[in-house]
């Protein structure tokens, strides 16, 4: 037979008059010899159902026909095999190989891979330890992640996830156990950072072992040969990466694994649906949606806040958007939502489901890459041929643009707009997940105001509304969701900041400023809350604190000394115009000519030119100042969009 049944039980023996005979003991149950159609396909363990013997537990969790209608390959050794060879005598390894399996078997190095021994999966020794002695608390990592991190990025499907974890699926799954170590690293630095709940856990729990621990284990788990990464998990591991990176204040590293991460993309042909394997399921299809489009909102953020190319275009994409479904409502089997969800939850508008705001946040992030376009479209052009101009396209107005942005805001359920924090329920729950989803939303919305503004090159009065608008809503927020959403929203508020900072790059009158200054004392305020509790900033808000003083001093600097010439100024202007000029008087000794001079009056300005008033008024308010280059290269963000916010410190946050 190909598979073992486990309908093994010897039956019960028959009355006899006979003397009674030794009862043999009871046939051991043979493990299965191998897996199902349902396990291999996904390559899962395949393990016997506790309810029914019949089937093994996967397929009876998720409800499916556990068959075995594959062909059997033919066991034992292949001819021609080096296995075969070798018991021939005519192996044909040489010392050189026989070192090479000895370094695999005793420390896990194949070429530049990690540790594909022979044909099986084996944890080195090195990282064994610290897989087995913290078992728990791996749990309890990936719990952190569906609790802080999930709602903005959902990479897994819930209940799969855990049992994964929880039969210890990563000691035998090279791919997953990445993906574990992943997850453990991004949860244990936002944890470390303040990101948890209060009352949800131990403020000490989660300090050993480091972040750094798990993510070196990813770092060697992964193969240098990226051809050798094949699937979603690979793909899902370099995404988690590129989001350590954003958390522990290390850019480069959230670069290097981005640019993985595309890589995989393309070999796995990701951006386009037609081209997925067709042996997945529908949890792996859902989830390869959320992690594209997920990745892409990373993308354009990153474009903005970090002056990146955007290497993802929502135009060549062809993936749906998620299924506005909760993960309890769907498996393998099919989606099985609850009565009350009327809409099919293959197509956006559930607006039941905290999804739905996800995909929300995907449309503006899809304004953002064209708004960044049109931006980007309105600088000099630096060569003379102009390929863009070729094809005539026609940039809608802005303020249309905002129009719609604001009216399809308009149409969220209030859920999508408000922020609760209910410590009674627990978190991780529905509540929550809508809570993130508000918060996200407010950020990612003023974001967009602020793109569209300076691409039509805003007023000050427009870009400080928006800014204020952005400080008001974080305010009613509860502090606890802005750090739960941690390192990744201390960059989304800096990034607006920044743009709103560059209004000083040109000249700007001491009215202007000040309304600047207020508005960016309230972003300090805001950051110093976003800033607390996490280990790898370097003073964002105290920086720029500093840099306002220093700016407050020249402004000061030059109120004195624009007085004093504005005095000199009007003085000479009425001077000559203050004095009767009267003819000399003969009878009088030319040295006293000077004291029957009619004395001048300060008030009279009838005689003052038009463009000397203009001017000495100028430069009593101040008019049309410009900040000093030694003022400017301190600033804290640059003040060039198209440059990027991260090359003048903004990236060292």
């Amino acid at each position: 037979m190909n598979h073992v049944s486990f309908q093994g039980h010897p039956p019960p023996l028959a009355p006899t008059n006979h003397q009674p005979q030794a009862v043999p003991p009871p046939r051991k149950l043979r493990r299965i010899s191998r897996a199902c159609d349902f396990c291999h396909k996904r390559s899962i363990r395949c393990k016997p159902s506790d309810e029914d013997p019949t089937r093994c537990q996967n397929c009876d969790d998720f409800d499916v026909p556990c068959t075995y209608l594959r062909p059997a390959k033919k066991r034992g050794i292949k001819s021609g095999s080096t296995r075969a060879a070798s018991e021939n005598g005519n192996s044909s390894r040489d010392g050189e190989s026989d070192a090479r399996m000895l370094l695999e078997l005793t420390h896990g190095i194949q070429g530049n891979g990690f540790f594909n021994v022979v044909d099986r999966f084996s944890i080195p020794e090195r990282w064994k330890t610290l897989v087995i002695e913290n078992e728990t608390k791996i749990q309890n990592l990936v719990d952190v992640y569906f609790e802080v991190v999930y709602p903005i990025f959902p990479l897994f499907h819930s209940p799969n996830m855990k049992r994964k974890v929880a039969s210890r699926d990563y000691l035998t799954d090279h791919s997953f156990f990445a993906d574990t170590m992943a997850i453990c690293a991004l949860a244990s630095a936002r944890a470390r950072d303040g990101a948890l709940f209060p009352g949800q856990w131990e403020p000490g729990h989660f300090h050993h072992p480091p972040s750094e621990v798990f993510f070196a284990a990813v770092k060697e788990a992964m193969p240098q040969d990226l051809s050798a990464m094949k699937g979603l998990d690979w793909m899902r591991t370099c995404a988690l990466m590129a989001l350590y990176g954003i958390q522990v204040g290390k850019i480069d590293i959230m670069h290097q694994y981005l640019g993985m991460y595309h890589s995989l993309v393309s070999m796995d042909s990701l951006h386009d649906e037609k081209n997925w394997p067709q042996d997945i399921g529908l949890i792996e299809s859902e989830l390869r949606r959320r992690l594209f489009w997920s990745m892409y909102t990373l993308e354009v953020y990153s474009s903005i806040v970090w002056g990146n190319i955007i290497r993802c275009r929502e135009a060549q994409s062809h993936v749906q958007y998620p299924s506005e479904i909760d993960d309890e409502f769907f498996t393998d089997a099919g989606y099985h939502p609850p009565n009350s969800l009327v809409p099919s939850p293959q197509v956006a508008g559930n607006t039941i489901c905290w999804l739905h705001g996800l995909n929300f946040c995907t449309e503006l992030y899809r304004i953002l890459e064209h708004a960044m376009d049109d931006f980007h479209r309105r600088r000099p052009v630096r060569n003379q041929f102009s390929p863009p101009a070729l094809f005539n396209r026609e940039t809608p107005q802005q303020s249309d643009v905002l129009n719609k942005v604001m009216s399809m805001y308009e149409e969220l359920p209030p859920r999508f707009k408000e922020t609760r924090l209910n410590l009674s329920h627990g978190q991780g729950g529905l509540e929550d997940k809508f809570s993130f989803q508000a918060a996200n939303i407010t950020a990612t919305l003023q974001l967009v105001r602020m793109v569209l503004f300076t691409s039509k090159d805003a007023t000050v009065d427009e870009k400080c509304a928006i800014a204020r608008d952005l400080v008001e809503s974080f305010n009613k927020i509860p502090i606890e969701f802005l750090r739960a959403i941690s390192s990744p929203l201390l960059h989304h508020v800096a990034g607006i900041g920044a743009i709103l900072g560059s209004a000083i790059e040109g000249p700007i009158s001491e009215p202007s400023y000040h309304q600047i200054r207020v508005v960016l004392l309230q972003m300090v305020d805001l950051l110093s809350n976003l800033e607390t509790g996490i280990s790898r900033t370097v003073g964002a808000a105290s920086r720029l604190r500093a840099q306002l003083a220093n700016i407050d001093n020249y402004m000061n600097t030059q109120r004195r000394n624009d007085h004093t010439q504005s005095q000199l100024l009007l003085n000479n202007n009425f001077h000559p115009a203050g004095m009767v000029n009267v003819e000399p008087n003969p009878n009088i000794d030319p040295s006293l000519q000077d004291a029957f001079q009619t004395p001048p009056n300060p008030y009279d300005f009838s005689n003052v030119s038009t463009a000397a008033m203009t001017a000495s008024m100028n430069v009593m308010a101040g008019h049309n100042l410009q900040l000093p280059p030694e003022i400017l290269e301190g600033w804290p963000w640059p003040l060039d969009i198209s440059q990027g916010f991260a090359s003048s410190g903004l990236g060292q946050f």
